[in-house]
């Protein structure tokens, strides 16, 4: 089911979006291309307050450093306490960790993770859970996902396009 919502569809802002990414930058979030596409989408799902947290709370460079870390079971369950507390606080929650897959077992890690977040989210209140084009696209993809020279997605912003394809999970 693909539900838009629009900063004109006449709706007051006043939400919490949970963002639930990959894993942490090494610099600080607000520098990053992601927190800015997530603050611009805000208007998008009616909400003015955004909370990121992550499949796995350990900061790399990318998606190759994350690969070669050692990740413990104590590091998987801290990120799931961080990850419970974030989605309690939120009216919205985006599953954003990305498409790629990480291969080995770091990457058997993760997808275990992100079943957890799904189920986390089923037996829990219900809350909308939304998606881009049904994936859990990393928003710093979206842009390059929703470019006019794709024709993934219509409207004339880059907000525009990106209200188009963000999905509600059902």
């Amino acid at each position: 089911m693909k539900e838009s919502r629009g900063p004109d569809d006449g709706s007051q802002e006043t939400g919490a979006l949970c963002a639930v990414l990959l894993n942490p930058p090494l610099r600080t979030s607000e520098e990053t291309v992601s927190f800015r596409n997530l603050k611009a989408a805000l208007p998008l799902f009616n909400c003015t307050a955004l909370r990121i947290v992550n499949l796995v709370d350990i900061a790399t460079r990318d998606q190759i450093e994350l690969q070669q870390v050692e990740i413990a079971k104590s590091d998987i369950l801290r990120s799931r306490g961080l990850i419970c507390d974030a989605i309690e606080e939120a009216d919205d929650v985006l599953l954003a960790w990305g498409s790629s897959r990480i291969s080995g077992e770091v990457g058997r890690l993760l997808r275990d993770q992100a079943d957890w977040v799904r189920a986390h989210l089923r037996a829990g209140p219900t809350r909308r859970v939304w998606t881009t084009a049904g994936k859990p696209r990393h928003p710093s993809r979206w842009r390059q996902y929703v470019g006019p020279q794709k024709q993934r997605a219509t409207g004339s912003s880059f907000e525009e396009r990106l209200a188009s394809v963000l999905t509600l999970e059902a």
